[in-house]
């Protein structure tokens, strides 16, 4: 009886321990998953797929910043993409980011419609970015609030380089029923051209004013010039509230498209404007849009025309890139020396410093990943 005994207790710490081992080895399998570095899919979308490897891109650092991520070393991250020597060769997602989901873009958007600006320009609807703003909106004629004379010399260089001396409340702006007048009401701080004023207001302006010009709305004047050259067929705009003009995209923010899309969109600029061969924005647009233009006063970088530079050093090495960001931790950054072009979104809406940790990932893990193999 004692044998029986014995044995079926043998039997039961056998099966406890083994069930322990399982245990043991589904938390290692999950572990591995979690940090696991995928390539990316292949798809019919026009991106080339490429390896770590093949890029001369350190793998480890790689797998430490998707482990750092999976962990809870940064929050709120929702993709991480990298495209280098025009091959895509990260992308991971997080949280309920999917590589087919749209995702906003708020004002990284912004570079989105310098783009457009520059394309009405080269299509001969807009003479050129000296061409003065008021103008195309006769209709306000007289009923402009905080009048100043100076508002006559605003051009549309000035508002795609943020110096028009008109800032722009943004918090103020969406309960009104007209964007565009609300943008000419505000006071004048400074003479156009002289001093940074970031106004989202203003680059509502300029896409009723490619609108006004084209006789297109910015969805089909997107897609025609932009989106449908680049490949892109899934976006989302916004929708602008705009006395007499109702249905007006929001070209000031909120721009939806997948990761792989803004990644495309930052490629065209590494391409100086030419996707798959074919030019989409003049090189001479993409070269005045990428060069210093004003100085921000949030960081003092040097601002195009609604894209920002940077310059960093990594290991001693100087590295220059040019920058779209949006609120949350959404960007795309382009570095031409380095044939590289890095995506981030996030869901850190408001929230400082959290939407900058892309800063840190850029920093600390993706550059010296680069620059310590080449």
């Amino acid at each position: 009886m004692l044998n029986k005994y014995s044995k079926s207790l043998s039997i039961l710490i056998f099966t406890i321990l083994s069930g322990c081992d399982l245990v043991n080895s589904d938390v290692e399998t999950i572990e591995k998953s979690r940090n696991h570095l995928s390539r990316p899919e292949k798809s019919n979308d026009g991106w080339n797929i490429g390896t770590l490897e093949g890029a001369g891109v350190n793998r480890q650092l790689m797998v430490d910043l998707v482990h750092d991520v999976n962990n809870g070393k940064f929050s709120g991250i929702s993709s991480i993409l990298l495209v280098k020597d025009g091959q895509l060769i990260v992308e991971e997602y997080f949280g309920e980011a999917k590589m087919n989901k749209l995702h906003t873009m708020r004002s990284a958007s912004k570079a989105v419609t310098s783009a457009l600006v520059g394309i009405a320009i080269e299509q001969g609807y807009i003479e050129s970015e000296e061409a003065k703003v008021l103008p195309y909106f006769p209709e306000y004629e007289g009923l402009i609030k905080n009048w100043d004379e100076r508002k006559r010399r605003i051009k549309l260089k000035h508002i795609l380089s943020m110096t028009s001396g008109i800032k722009g409340n943004e918090d103020a702006m969406y309960p009104t029923n007209d964007w565009i007048k609300f943008y000419f009401d505000q006071p004048v701080s400074s003479t156009p051209g002289k001093e940074f004023s970031y106004a989202t207001s203003g680059v509502v302006v300029l896409g009723s004013v490619i609108t006004r010009t084209s006789g297109l709305r910015i969805p089909e004047f997107t897609n025609k010039y932009l989106f449908e050259p680049l490949g892109i067929h899934e976006y989302r705009w916004p929708i602008t509230n705009s006395l007499g003009n109702q249905g007006l995209a929001m070209t000031g923010g909120g721009l939806k498209l997948k990761s792989r899309d803004m990644a495309k969109f930052g490629q065209l600029y590494l391409n100086n404007g030419i996707w798959e061969g074919q030019r989409i924005i003049s090189r001479d647009w993409v070269e005045k849009s990428t060069t210093k233009q004003a100085t921000s006063d949030y960081q003092d970088e040097d601002f195009g025309y609604l894209w920002r530079m940077i310059d960093r050093n990594i290991k001693g090495t100087s590295v220059h890139s040019f920058e779209a960001w949006g609120n949350g931790g959404q960007f795309i950054m382009v570095f031409p020396e380095l044939k590289l072009v890095a995506v981030f979104t996030g869901e850190n809406y408001g929230k400082f410093p959290e939407m900058e940790q892309p800063f840190k990932m850029i920093d600390r893990y993706i550059l010296p990943a680069i620059i310590q193999e080449n």
